[in-house]
């Protein structure tokens, strides 16, 4: 009995706690991104991990306990610049640009600590159920578009500058999780989910 409660302690006891990134996806990579009211996962500090830890370190028999520090919040940001161009002639300049990209999935996640990250076909999702036991809604699906081309004609007026770069707006759920099996701590990070709503291309004429 003695041994059986030392092997309990000594599980418990390393458990890790770090904040190491165990999964990352492509809005990571985004130029910028914009939470108004919130704050990325990625930008959680040691004291707001401390903090949202407590509200899931209460020990239960099995699952996951889960805390919501960002619940759909509204994200803006822009993916990338596909172009940029100036004339810094005297006379307009006939502009034109052909693009063929390709959109990836619409959903990225990003854990840390202890929580992992599977991939299957392609697609992402959290280990050991996270993903139902955070309840989401419809919105956070897996989806994949097509192949796009289109071809952009314009005139750089002189002094002037052309920037054409994606623009998109999304929603944004994170927080901390811990799992339990038989009242023993097994994982505990962060989780976060990020789902493109919408996303087009923005095109902007500046003076230099």
């Amino acid at each position: 009995m003695k041994k059986i409660v030392f092997i309990m302690l000594l599980v418990t006891l390393t458990i890790g706690s770090t904040h190491i990134t165990m999964g990352s996806t492509n809005y990571q990579s985004f130029e910028s991104i914009t939470v108004p009211s919130g704050s990325l996962l990625e930008n959680f500090s040691d004291d707001d991990y401390e903090t949202y830890y407590k509200n899931v370190d209460k020990r239960k028999f099995m699952g996951w306990n889960i805390y919501k520090v960002n619940s759909n919040a509204k994200v803006t940001y822009i993916s990338e610049t596909l172009f940029s161009y100036y004339n810094d002639g005297y006379t307009a300049i006939d502009y034109t640009y052909k693009l063929e990209r390709k959109m990836s999935s619409k959903l990225g996640i990003s854990a840390t600590g202890t929580i992992g990250i599977k991939v299957s076909s392609g697609e992402r999702a959290f280990k050991k159920n996270l993903d139902s036991s955070l309840k989401l809604s419809t919105d956070y699906t897996i989806s994949h578009d097509d192949k796009e081309s289109y071809e952009i004609s314009l005139k750089v007026d002189p002094g002037t500058q052309v920037d054409l770069y994606i623009y998109g707006e999304g929603k944004l759920t994170n927080g901390v999780a811990s799992l339990y099996f038989f009242w023993i701590r097994t994982d505990r990070g962060g989780y976060e989910i990020f789902v493109v709503t919408t996303e087009y291309q923005r095109l902007e004429k500046k003076k230099i």
